[in-house]
């Protein structure tokens, strides 16, 4: 018996709600990690081995997901002492082996690891709430939520780094993963789909860059990542707009006008959504302005956009919860 993917969906929310991320050493995505690193090492700089390199990661990370979770599916429990006995002609579970408690758990520890929605709301409230108190030590924690230098931000720039990082990962951290999750459960694949996205989102952020060594090695990642999130960027807007509807107008505008101004394909679509929600101005200096009719982000601005995105993912998660239960019917 498969576990039923609205049973791992809910009880993935709820280990991330409760318990945010698990410890790196039994943290799925970390072990990803360590794959990469260990065949990037081995790896000629080429695009051939870029892309080889890709489909052993995908391969590898599916695999291991899903033979971790079939393989706990045959641990077989004894029967429960506090379960009563059997009414004849009447089906009654009596032990775990009929209720695949072991296999949903695992499932859904796995399904969690594709998605942080505790860590990312955290992170980008513990960094606003720094950029006021200590400007200096807001630059060291920026690196945890964004890829640009930060020493010479300003309060504005730092503040609008934030918001932009927030929104921008909204998708690659949880829309992303759950939309895949989704698309491929009736097939009874979905957990295997939100972990290949996971390697590709992993391979990504540690190879897919234009510098020297990793211009064509991290070819692959790249362009993995840009058709992976391609789809699930464009519906960003879309529950942007539900979750604050006094000013859809000014989040699709803005998203429709703005998303190309960024270097990816996709991140300029929730972050000029998120510049609209919010009327900011948005700014990476020398790369791109969104939202540029906006006032000057505040940090007073960040809270609120912590509770944007707060109601964006539980409309997105609700949305996702209900898609499952009207499979199920």
């Amino acid at each position: 018996m498969n576990p039923s993917a609205l049973d791992v969906l809910l009880l993935a929310v709820a280990f991330d709600l409760i318990m945010g991320e698990p410890p790196a050493r039994i943290h799925p995505v970390v072990w990803i990690g360590k794959l990469i690193a260990v065949l990037r090492a081995r790896a000629r700089p080429t695009r051939a081995y870029g892309a080889a390199l890709a489909v052993a990661v995908i391969i590898t990370t599916v695999l291991a997901g899903h033979l971790l979770v079939w393989a706990v599916g045959l641990i077989s429990l004894p029967p429960l002492p506090f379960i009563p006995k059997p009414i004849p002609n009447i089906p009654f579970p009596t032990s775990a082996s009929t209720i695949p408690l072991l296999s949903i758990l695992v499932s859904a520890y796995l399904l969690k690891s594709t998605f942080a929605v505790r860590c990312l709301l955290q992170v980008s409230t513990d960094i606003g709430r720094m950029i006021d108190r200590d400007m200096e030590e807001a630059k060291n924690m920026l690196p945890a939520l964004v890829g640009r230098e930060t020493s010479g931000l300003t309060r504005a720039q730092a503040t609008s780094a934030v918001i932009e990082s927030l929104s921008e990962n909204y998708v690659d951290s949880i829309l992303s993963p759950l939309f895949y999750f989704l698309l491929f459960a009736p097939l009874g694949l979905g957990l295997e789909a939100a972990l290949a996205f996971k390697a590709v989102s992993t391979m990504d952020s540690m190879l897919g860059y234009k510098t020297k060594g990793l211009k064509d090695l991290g070819f692959a990642a790249a362009r993995s990542d840009d058709v992976a999130n391609y789809i699930p960027a464009r519906l960003s807007i879309l529950f942007m707009a539900l979750a604050r509807p006094t000013r859809s107008g000014a989040i699709l505008k803005t998203a429709f006008r703005d998303h190309s101004r960024t270097p990816s394909p996709n991140s300029g679509w929730p972050m000029a959504g998120c510049a609209g929600a919010l009327g900011v101005r948005l700014e990476k200096i020398g790369f791109y302005v969104l939202g540029d009719e906006g006032k000057q982000p505040e940090t007073s601005d960040i809270p609120k956009a912590v509770g944007f995105m707060e109601r964006v993912i539980a409309i997105t998660g609700a949305a996702s919860a209900l898609l499952l239960l009207l499979q199920q019917l």
